[in-house]
């Protein structure tokens, strides 16, 4: 391997996290949506498409495919799966895989002290704005950064969403709004509530160094992450279940599709 990649691309900053953009969007896709609705006539079977992105992009995307393959590399799987879950995860607007795995290595790496960018011992509830403060360490998504799949989407992150964007966009607004706007709202919400709750209320089943905790309602909306606890004390481990009734959607697709 040619050492030197780590270092062709700092002219496009491509140490800089992309999820420096996500409090923007948060913010703003949340009132878009809630002047959505106010304004436009809904309906249940657009609310269950929406559902249903936010389901593919959330389990396939974040908790299978930039969590537990991408972050933890906890699991094997074909090129395919990777690349069909890593860009999943994109379409969840919090960043691509680079950067992505770069803020949750130093969540691991600092949980629950000065450092980890979204703690809420840290933050508190500031943290469920997604303002993540944080330095990209190169080193630690090296992994990533020499991979040219990963490469290519993370310089050309927005450019992937714009196109996504106004793909259905020109079959109309509703179809804009609920595949593309609505599962990132639900994503980034998600995201940081689960975020926030995990490190505060719930049941442990190893003593950690963090507060980390299992919360069973995580669990169900976040396919299987609430079981936080159980991941901060085996973070090599794609399963996240400790007990028989700990139901991990994610670690039971991962079984269909690992080497």
């Amino acid at each position: 391997m040619h050492h030197n990649i780590l270092f062709i691309n700092t002219d496009m900053n491509i140490f800089i996290s992309n999820t420096k953009a996500l409090p923007y969007i948060q913010v703003i896709f949340t009132l878009l949506v809630a002047l959505f609705i106010v304004m436009v006539p809904q309906t249940l079977s657009f609310w269950l498409i929406s559902l249903f992105v936010y389901a593919i992009i959330g389990c396939f995307g974040i908790s299978i495919g930039y969590h537990r393959l991408l972050t933890h590399k906890s699991f094997k799987t074909s090129k395919f799966w990777e690349r069909l879950c890593t860009l999943a995860g994109s379409l969840a607007f919090t960043g691509s895989s680079i950067g992505w795995v770069g803020v949750h290595r130093q969540h691991h790496r600092y949980s629950d002290k000065p450092g980890d960018p979204h703690s809420p011992e840290v933050y508190g509830s500031k943290m469920l704005i997604a303002n993540y403060e944080f330095d990209a360490n190169k080193w630690s998504i090296r992994y990533l950064i020499t991979d040219k799949f990963h490469l290519f989407v993370h310089k050309y992150y927005f450019l992937i969403l714009a196109l996504w964007a106004l793909f259905w966009l020109t079959f109309g607004l509703n179809f804009l709004m609920f595949i593309v706007v609505i599962p990132a709202v639900i994503s980034v919400w998600v995201s940081t509530i689960s975020n926030y709750m995990n490190h505060k209320w719930g049941y442990k089943n190893y003593e950690t160094t963090d507060n980390s905790r299992n919360l069973w309602i995580n669990a169900i909306f976040t396919f299987g992450e609430g079981w936080h606890n159980n991941h901060h004390a085996r973070p090599g481990n794609y399963s996240f279940k400790v007990k028989w009734w700990e139901f991990d959607l994610g670690a039971a697709i991962i079984n269909l599709i690992k080497k």
